[in-house]
């Protein structure tokens, strides 16, 4: 185990939390669309109870952390470390997007692909600086990890849409349970988080050590805030509520584990 990436982890982790806080609680433009902005407002606003500027200050050191593990490591592991600051990176830039979707700044049908890039570029960031952390795993059976991570990353990738596409149109969320093309978004990323949280409570029986209880932990969270996120979107889909924050921190937890683990017991150790 490497301290320095896996601190990075955290922080990037913690990043995506601040930043679904920022959503969960409908505080997502509250600074416009400058990025970063001046010092003054953005210590005002978080006087004034706003999580959006502590995501931006997160990003920012989490960037530094990020950089620092990427060199220190960059011999023992190129491909992961290249990856951990690329995807940073990239991440700000499409955050930056964010904002200017959120501001009708960008044309449809790109506007729509906002949220789920972000999303998959704060995963990326994340698996590869766990990826540095980590060095080898003993794990029986791990193409259950494998499937895990899969229907993860497809589970987040659509819950991010949902999101990106209600408050872009500022439209309530109003699905239906049934096969109708409006429900599509709805039933995929439900049947992708069946599937990853039965996969990956399944993996977590074969395997051992940390990583084992924290995947186990992950599933276990990410099933009940999922509700929880669903209640909320119901009763108001600008603002679902903290529990957002919860949900995509487990779900980023959930995917890089399974993901990271399956490469380290199949012996990916440096790349």
């Amino acid at each position: 185990m490497h301290r320095l990436p896996l601190l990075a982890y955290l922080l990037i982790l913690w990043t995506s939390f601040t930043g679904a806080l920022t959503a969960g609680l409908g505080q997502g433009f509250d600074l416009g669309t400058e990025w970063p902005g001046a010092l003054y407002r953005l210590i005002e606003a978080t006087a004034a109870g706003s999580f959006e500027p502590i995501h931006r200050f997160s990003t920012v050191a989490a960037g530094l952390v990020v950089a620092i593990a990427a060199a220190r490591h960059l011999r023992r592991a190129p491909v992961f470390a290249f990856g951990a600051v690329a995807s940073l990176v990239v991440t700000a830039l499409t955050g930056r997007m964010v904002l200017l979707a959120l501001g009708g700044e960008v044309p449809p049908p790109w506007v729509y692909l906002i949220y789920p890039v972000n999303n998959f570029f704060a995963f990326l960031t994340a698996f590869f600086t766990l990826a540095l952390a980590v060095d080898g795993v003993q794990w029986r059976r791990a193409v259950l990890l494998r499937g895990a991570a899969f229907w993860s990353i497809v589970a987040s990738l659509s819950g991010a849409y949902m999101l990106g596409l209600h408050k872009i149109e500022r439209a309530p969320f109003q699905y239906e349970l049934a096969l109708t093309p409006e429900s599509a978004p709805l039933l995929i990323h439900l049947a992708a988080a069946a599937m990853a949280v039965g996969l990956a409570v399944t993996a977590s029986l074969y395997g051992n050590g940390w990583m084992r209880h924290l995947l186990l932990a992950a599933a276990a969270m990410q099933s009940t805030s999922g509700v929880l996120i669903y209640l909320g979107a119901l009763e108001n889909t600008w603002a679902p509520g903290p529990q957002a924050a919860l949900h995509a921190l487990f779900a980023h937890m959930m995917a890089t584990v399974s993901a990271v683990a399956y490469l380290k017991a199949r012996g990916v150790g440096k790349l």
